[in-house]
């Protein structure tokens, strides 16, 4: 993904911590980048460059198929 192409406010598959998971950018950091929150977990990441973004998320509340729970 281009760094133009991220929007504050929107919700993008990131990969975080070697998973690929649901962000959604709260702002812009000054260093460069930009802070989210992972709606997964709920605490706040930051997203150094735009290579960790996946695409944005056009339809939030459809259930992905690796965040089913296994039991």
């Amino acid at each position: 993904m281009k760094k133009s192409a991220v929007e504050t406010g929107g919700i993008y598959t990131a990969k975080v911590s070697g998973n690929l998971t649901r962000v959604r950018i709260t702002r812009t950091s000054p260093y460069g980048g930009w802070y989210g929150i992972n709606l997964a977990t709920g605490r706040e990441v930051y997203i150094r460059s735009a290579q960790r973004l996946r695409h944005r998320v056009t339809h939030p509340e459809a259930q992905p198929i690796a965040c089913q729970e296994t039991i």
